[in-house]
């Protein structure tokens, strides 16, 4: 199945490869300033978003399937960056949290501490961060995390699992714990 392939497109039958639209969407993505490590993901959401597309009854034919690629595409990476920048303002308040904890006798330890989750919650994969992040610090529920997210409850369950033992073992490496 190619994605790409599905768009409606008004007035000709003309297609272009998948491969040069891939290209096309990767470049407007890195031009939207995505790390080249997340233009696979923003491939495939921008492939999620044309499938979505096609698939509602009432929009109607896409004239120009590249310009609207290219719209979409700067539309994920404006995504990205917002996504980052509220991970950006948790990882802050984790570390300020942490600072500001009642262990009167080792704040420069719990400074230590709290900055040692931050930099091993960055090297979890998004999906586990984000589970995590939103379980323990916006003190959201299974239920909540899975509307939230649009994803099963026993996907969070898992996601949470396997991130728990991933930022236990990266806390271990590091010999903070």
């Amino acid at each position: 199945m190619a994605a790409w392939h599905g768009v409606r497109r008004a007035g000709s039958d003309a297609r272009s490869s998948p491969r040069s639209e891939d290209a096309s969407v990767r470049a407007v993505l890195a031009l939207g300033g995505v790390p080249w490590t997340d233009l696979d993901d923003g491939v495939q959401q921008v492939k999620l978003r044309l499938l979505e597309a096609e698939a509602d009854p009432v929009r109607e034919e896409i004239r120009n399937p590249a310009a609207w690629q290219a719209v979409v595409a700067s539309r994920v990476a404006a995504d990205w960056h917002r996504s980052r920048s509220r991970e950006e303002g948790l990882r802050e308040r984790l570390a300020a949290r942490w600072a500001r904890s009642d262990s009167v006798r080792h704040p420069q330890a719990d400074r230590v501490l709290a900055l040692s989750v931050a930099d091993a919650l960055e090297g979890l994969d998004a999906s586990h961060r984000q589970v995590l992040t939103l379980r323990f610090y916006s003190d959201m529920t299974v239920r909540q995390i899975a509307q939230h997210l649009d994803i099963p409850e026993g996907t969070v369950k898992s996601r949470l699992h396997t991130a728990t033992s991933a930022l236990r073992s990266k806390l271990r490496d590091m010999e903070v714990i």
